[in-house]
């Protein structure tokens, strides 16, 4: 069975962080906003904002080679990148991501985003989710190859 699943951000591509948050400042000025965060694993640069109930992750390309440079030579605005999940155990939601016909298209890897917590991306139903493992499951894991 597939562990408990709870949102943990949506994100969204940009070209731009700064210019995001300044062309939508009518929309997103009473959010909080997060540290911007230089991710040279995934080749991105992200911050997250919130209104205190929901996450948005803007991710910005760190360069040309970043996976969502492409996206942004598609639609030079922007776009819904993926939605993020919470889980207890990855290897389980891979397996049952599997079972129902998607597919790991990044395998799990500490993220600096999550405090090293390990993520992995999936592609189910013509959609990439983001799973992101819960702090107690990811320590349980360290415990268990100490």
């Amino acid at each position: 069975m597939i562990s408990t699943v709870k949102i943990n951000h949506i994100a969204i591509a940009v070209p731009s962080i700064d210019e995001f948050l300044e062309r939508n400042r009518v929309l997103y000025s009473d959010f909080s906003k997060g540290p911007l965060i230089v991710n040279a694993t995934q080749g991105v640069n992200e911050m997250f904002i919130t209104d205190g109930n929901t996450v948005l992750e803007l991710l910005e390309p760190a360069s040309e080679a970043s996976p969502i440079a492409g996206v942004l030579k598609r639609n030079r605005s922007g776009q819904l990148v993926h939605i993020a999940l919470d889980v207890d155990s990855l290897e389980t939601t891979l397996r049952g991501v599997e079972e129902a016909g998607g597919r790991t298209i990044v395998r799990p890897v500490p993220d600096v985003a999550f405090g090293g917590r390990r993520i992995a991306f999936v592609f189910l139903n013509g959609h990439v989710t983001e799973l992101i493992e819960r702090p107690s499951a990811a320590a349980k894991e360290n415990d268990r190859n100490v």
